[in-house]
């Protein structure tokens, strides 16, 4: 893990993701960066000169921004740390998924809502499009979340074909940690998988040479969100990581498994999209 981006627009989720950033730079050596967007009108890069001066208020906006964002990075919390600030113009999901593509981001770190969003508000918000657009890892934080050492993982998995390469992503995390990994497969009355061939699936997906400790369970529920989250909390897991299967298409309102537990749970949920 080399670069880590923090979405920030300097709402109480943000500076929890932020927190939540450096916490896991000073153990990975990573450096972050702060990326702020300010909304501008469409095709604003391609705007003639001329017509983005009759929006003065968007480049008010950006100077402001980026003062607030230098202010913000000299700050004890990354005192230390290597830190870049980028102010961009745009739509937020779209600049920030595009950005970490074209530099290269390691890992995503964002607050599960933003700024003017309501504690109970998830669908069609900034995080949702991000966890369901973005082929980069995205650690999703609450903004009561107050960063811990993260030393029990788990990672719920179907264990179907996909699912390896998504726990090397865990395991290299984990490795950095200094972190254990608990596999976790849970049996609902629709999806029922006998004891011998749930703990062969999981078996499967396990890393030959591996540098972390791994357990394995199975949980049983009638649903298997209220299943995983059920383990986490009993188990008193630090951090939950999913696949999430690629839901470009599908309409906002229909919560996947791993939208549907980071709207249900306080602990940080590290997403990834299946490749």
């Amino acid at each position: 893990m080399k670069n880590i981006l923090i979405p920030f627009d300097f709402s109480k989720c943000a500076q929890s993701a932020a927190k939540t950033a450096a916490s896991l730079a000073r153990k990975t050596g990573a450096q972050l960066n702060l990326l702020h967007v300010v909304y501008a009108p469409p095709e604003w890069d391609r705007m003639p000169v001329g017509m983005q001066q009759t929006y003065p208020e968007v480049e008010a906006r950006m100077v402001e921004a980026e003062i607030k964002l230098d202010k913000y990075a000299a700050g004890d919390l990354f005192k230390n740390l290597q830190v870049q600030t980028f102010v961009y113009s745009g739509v937020a999901h779209e600049q920030i998924i595009q950005f970490a593509k074209a530099y290269k981001m390691d890992l995503i770190v964002m607050g599960a809502h933003g700024a003017g969003e309501s504690d109970k508000l998830f669908v069609g918000s900034t995080a949702q499009r991000i966890i369901r657009k973005s082929h980069v890892p995205v650690l999703s934080v609450k903004k009561e979340y107050t960063p811990k050492a993260i030393k029990k993982i788990l990672f719920p998995s179907d264990f179907e074909e996909g699912s390896i390469g998504s726990l090397n992503t865990v395991k290299n995390l984990a490795a950095d940690l200094q972190a254990s990994i608990s596999l976790l497969f849970v049996n609902t009355p629709f999806n029922f998988y006998d004891t011998p061939s749930a703990e062969r699936k999981m078996a499967e997906c396990i890393p030959v040479q591996r540098a972390v400790k791994f357990y394995s369970f199975i949980y049983n529920d009638f649903d298997r969100e209220k299943g995983i989250l059920n383990f986490a909390r009993n188990k008193k897991m630090d951090l939950i990581a999913m696949v999430t299967h690629n839901r470009k298409g599908r309409p906002n309102y229909q919560l996947g498994v791993t939208e549907t537990l980071l709207y249900h749970t306080d602990m940080p949920v590290l997403s990834m999209v299946m490749k």
